[in-house]
């Protein structure tokens, strides 16, 4: 599964990185109108959704749904797919952004609905990067660059809100509230590995070997020299984002390759977890972790 998954962890990045580029835009742009930019917007409506960028203001709600995808990119209408051809001539397909983004605005609009709130729901692709070449069938929706993003607001824009200022200030706050934090399933449960085929020590911050040993109060890289003392607490957090927990002194031991139980009692309970259960099977959970 390493491959699979380091192709995952690629694609994830990237995504992350086109969504930190539109941020850039929209950050150094001032509109004339009120509005509000939430980004990685969690909510449930009928199932639960996500919005990469959801951008409100008084009139409307437009919902940027965005791609950062290397290659030449083509979107098909019958299957809704992306494909992307690499420069070695290789296809792979993904999930079709039109038709994520159709989704996505239906359960937004439920949402809405639900609270009585009359706001119509917009949305566009938004490709990251102006070197990314794309063939698809036509659509009414919009497929944009984050360069044009402002432009393409100001032109929705018709100076005719639909809510009032302390309305539109409440649904800011609403969505903010009702938003659920993103807590991935466990690597282990999503690929099926059993747990004793990850490799288990300390990774160091510098040149991510595994194995840094404990001396004193640092812990010591013997592959590049570099000394730490937080390296064990990203340890930590890998192994719930490998196995999801609770995790108990035992555990987080074996795993980091310590010996003093005192030493790991006083990490855990450092690092702000919550704990659950009896003193001789107390485990620790991470806050807000619904796959736990």
């Amino acid at each position: 599964m390493y491959g699979k998954i380091k192709q995952r962890a690629a694609s994830i990045k990237a995504g992350y990185g086109g969504e930190q580029e539109l941020d850039r835009v929209l950050g150094n742009y001032t509109f004339p109108m009120s509005t509000h930019i939430l980004n990685d917007v969690s909510l449930s409506s009928s199932s639960l959704f996500q919005i990469d960028t959801l951008i409100l203001t008084q009139e409307f709600a437009l919902i940027c749904e965005v791609k950062n995808i290397a290659g030449d990119l083509s979107i098909t209408e019958n299957p809704p797919q992306l494909l992307r051809m690499s420069i070695n001539g290789e296809i792979l397909g993904f999930p079709s952004p039109i038709a994520q983004l159709t989704n996505t605005c239906q359960l937004f609009e439920d949402w809405l609905s639900a609270k009585n709130i009359n706001l119509p729901v917009l949305g566009c692709v938004v490709l990251a990067y102006p070197k990314q070449r794309l063939s698809i069938f036509k659509t009414t929706v919009p497929i944009l660059f984050p360069s044009i993003i402002p432009q393409h607001i100001r032109s929705l824009y018709t100076n005719h809100p639909l809510l009032s200022p302390e309305d539109f200030e409440s649904l800011a706050r609403r969505i903010v509230k009702e938003h659920r934090p993103y807590s991935p399933k466990p690597v282990a449960d999503t690929y099926s590995i059993p747990p004793e085929d990850f490799l288990t020590g300390v990774a160091c911050p510098a040149c991510h070997a595994l194995g840094m040993m404990k001396n004193g109060q640092f812990w010591n890289c013997p592959s590049c020299r570099n000394r730490s003392t937080t390296a064990h607490q990203q340890a930590i957090l890998d192994w719930f984002h490998l196995f999801g927990g609770p995790l108990t002194n035992k555990e987080c031991r074996r795993f980091c390759h310590v010996h003093c139980s005192q030493f790991t009692r006083r990490t855990l309970l450092n690092m702000n977890l919550v704990t659950v259960g009896a003193s001789k099977n107390r485990g620790y959970i991470k806050r807000n972790s619904s796959h736990i």
